[in-house]
């Protein structure tokens, strides 16, 4: 009796250390939530995604327009060529400010190899609010103003929400959640992709 419950309680834990990496927070303070990841590679040329505009791995994500902290207006398309890093979240999601470290790390490595990571701060106080997170924890990447609207457009239930996108301008990667065991693989995906396209 004793051996059976203590093998529960082993599969129990080994299910919560399971589910860490998919850590995240609701778009509302009062939703958390967690969602599924998408971790597989982009394969364009071999499937109904292709040139199709959405948020599956292997589709050209939709086109934004969305004002940055100075006002200035942003689109996705600023950045056609280069590899680059869409990252929903929040100031008040604790995932989302563990992650934020790494993309900083990421960008400054990466950011003369073609690197851009776009953050979307989806704060119902918008640049009032992300202004001074930016500035205190010295955010060196675009930050830009979202909400529902854009929320809804890439799918963001759950924050942090980041995807990788391709110098092809499709999806490589979703990634919902985050936890310190998810940058080497995260990083591993960028700097392939960064990899100049042999002829």
């Amino acid at each position: 009796m004793r051996r059976s419950t203590l093998l529960v309680a082993a599969m129990l834990v080994a299910v919560a250390a399971f589910s860490l990496p998919m850590a995240g927070c609701g778009t509302t303070e009062e939703t958390p939530g967690t969602e599924e990841t998408s971790r597989e590679p982009a394969t364009p040329g071999t499937g109904e995604n292709d040139d199709v505009t959405g948020t599956a791995v292997g589709q050209f994500p939709p086109e934004f327009e969305l004002p940055d902290l100075d006002d200035n207006t942003v689109t996705l398309a600023d950045y056609e060529g280069d590899v680059v890093i869409i990252d929903l979240w929040a100031t008040w999601c604790p995932p989302c400010r563990e992650e934020i470290p790494f993309l900083i790390e990421l960008y400054e490595e990466h950011r003369n190899d073609g690197l851009v990571v776009i953050g979307i701060g989806l704060d119902q106080g918008g640049a009032d609010v992300l202004r001074p997170f930016a500035e205190k924890h010295d955010i060196s990447y675009p930050i830009l103003v979202g909400g529902r609207e854009i929320s809804r457009t890439y799918r963001a239930s759950s924050i942090p929400t980041t995807y990788i996108i391709g110098r092809d301008g499709r999806i490589a990667a979703r990634h919902v959640g985050f936890h310190p065991s998810m940058k080497a693989e995260m990083r591993e995906m960028v700097e392939g992709l960064l990899k100049p396209v042999e002829a």
